[in-house]
């Protein structure tokens, strides 16, 4: 199914902007090579250890609450003899209660950081939940028909009983997030482009919120005078703009500020478009002339107003449902695979000597080098794990069940393994190879929005591909229209979209005729 109408004109006005400043920047040859000075490269050495990411702390309350609830609930069952229920009755009412409860918890904030970070907080909503959640349960028994002498004393005592585990629970979280905040396992990364003096007040601010979670990471600026000295508040300049996109991508950023003080919107664009291809959020300090496409979002650190420009695609909540969503499916599509699999296997090994996968490294999420795994479908003396050289039609490297395997996209099964680790998505902008070209071109040097399509992780199938987009790229045209497809993905992501994607996967392969 090949799409008429290109992809870039559904993005978003925001997005369209940023790739428009892309094409008014001339191409003047391969990029120069970044390399960071050595405190910014020991510092994003020293931060791109792997950290706990705040959703896990919503999800591991989310579960507790349901365990102690519902045991909780056991108990007072035990304790209430006289309650009118069955034995079969009294564990579904007890689990119905707990995820009665849990939900009120969400739908209150109550497994927000902000609102986890903050106790006092924490135990009200957990407390108001309880409420809620047990007085609908009771209700709703009412309305059943049980009487509400029977049903009130149970009732009453569960809520005693829950109450003291679940503000238990709370408070060793909180001490554990504490923990983790000051040891830097859990933290906000800061990072601001701007200047001179006037961010010293800022660095300060930021640096004061240390033991909540939000550490201060440096600062860069384009500017070589005066009037952006090397050190500000306490904090070695480390680079400008450039410097800043692979410190960002090597030290797991999360929020870059762009803390120039009464900017114009020439050069406010001309910033983000330059930080667009980082999975960060991008916020202004307020009194800046923001683009007309900021989200309007406002925020503070201390008496600092800012503007949120831009967020992060895949974050908290929605990285957490798709990456369930990628080991459900995964997993299914293994098990359901496993026979073919196993006889593409046998085929290969009959057919040619050598292993039967193939190894080749290809940009992940965040420009990140993984190994995606495929069925092996080359001579093994003349695989080429870095793709200098594209396959073509009638490419005498492949063999007779390689030709077969790659015109159905079979030799990408393997890779539903690098789902279930984590390195790719089932859904998402395709991985491209290391070393990707159209003729003497890298596929980077054709769009500078190119790396912008590794905001998010890479997938075995994506919007491109049942759009047409498969095989050989082999003009600059095919890699723009491929890009604008991976943004659009990347701009409108919803769970409903891959469900969408994947289920039209099939259909595209049959009807698409590229891949060789």
């Amino acid at each position: 199914m090949v799409t008429t109408v290109s992809a870039m004109s559904q993005i978003s006005a925001k997005k369209r902007l940023f790739a428009e400043t892309y094409r008014r920047r001339p191409w003047t040859g391969a990029p120069r090579p970044r390399l960071l000075g050595g405190q910014a490269l020991a510092l994003a050495q020293r931060l791109s250890r792997q950290r706990t990411r705040p959703v896990v702390f919503g999800v591991s309350q989310f579960l507790l609450d349901l365990l102690v609830l519902g045991g909780a609930g056991q108990v007072t069952f035990a304790l209430v003899h006289d309650t009118g229920l069955n034995p079969m009755q009294r564990t579904g009412v007890v689990w119905l209660g707990a995820l009665m409860v849990a939900l009120a918890v969400r739908l209150l904030g109550g497994y927000g950081f902000r609102r986890m970070r903050n106790l006092a907080h924490s135990i009200a909503i957990s407390i108001i939940a309880l409420v809620l959640g047990l007085g609908a349960l009771r209700s709703l028994l009412i309305l059943a028909g049980h009487p509400e002498n029977q049903v009130d004393p149970w009732v009453v005592l569960w809520a005693m009983l829950a109450s003291g585990v679940v503000i238990a629970t709370r408070v060793g979280i909180r001490l554990r997030m504490g923990h983790m905040m000051r040891t830097g396992k859990l933290e906000h990364r800061i990072v601001l482009v701007g200047g001179g003096e006037t961010l010293a007040p800022m660095i300060k601010e930021i640096d004061r919120d240390r033991g909540r979670g939000r550490r201060m990471c440096g600062f860069f600026d384009e500017r070589m005078d005066p009037r952006s000295p090397a050190v500000v508040g306490g904090y070695h300049k480390m680079g400008d703009v450039d410097d800043l996109v692979e410190f960002a991508r090597l030290a797991r950023i999360d929020t870059v500020i762009v803390a120039i003080p009464d900017a114009s919107q020439e050069r406010i664009r001309e910033l983000l478009a330059r930080l667009f291809v980082l999975p960060v959020d991008n916020w202004v300090l307020d009194g800046a002339e923001v683009p007309e496409f900021s989200r309007k979002k406002r925020s503070r650190i201390g008496p600092f107003r800012l503007i949120e420009i831009y967020k992060r695609p895949l974050d908290g909540r929605k990285a957490f449902e798709k990456r369930i969503f990628d080991i459900v499916f995964a997993s299914l599509a293994l098990v359901l695979f496993m026979p073919l699999m196993l006889v593409i296997a046998a085929l290969i090994k009959l057919d040619s000597p050598g292993p039967v996968l193939f190894k080749q490294r290809r940009h992940g999420f965040n420009n990140k080098p993984i190994a995606v795994l495929k069925f092996r479908s080359m001579y093994t003396d003349q695989c080429d794990p870095t793709a200098v050289k594209q396959v073509r039609r009638g490419d005498a490297r492949v063999t007779r069940i390689g030709r077969f395997i790659r015109r159905a996209s079979i030799d990408e099964l393997p890779q539903f393994v690098n789902v279930l680790r984590g390195e790719l998505s089932l859904v998402g902008p395709r991985p491209h190879a290391m070393s990707a070209r159209t003729g003497d071109i890298i596929y980077d040097q054709v769009t500078e929005a190119y790396s912008a399509r590794h905001k998010v992780k890479p997938g075995v199938t994506g919007w491109a591909q049942i759009n047409g987009l498969r095989g050989e790229m082999n003009t600059p045209e095919k890699i723009k229209a491929r890009v604008e497809h991976d943004l659009y993905y990347i701009e409108n992501w919803s769970i409903w979209l891959d469900f969408k994607i994947m289920l039209l996967t099939p259909w595209s392969l049959v009807a698409t005729k590229n891949a060789y």
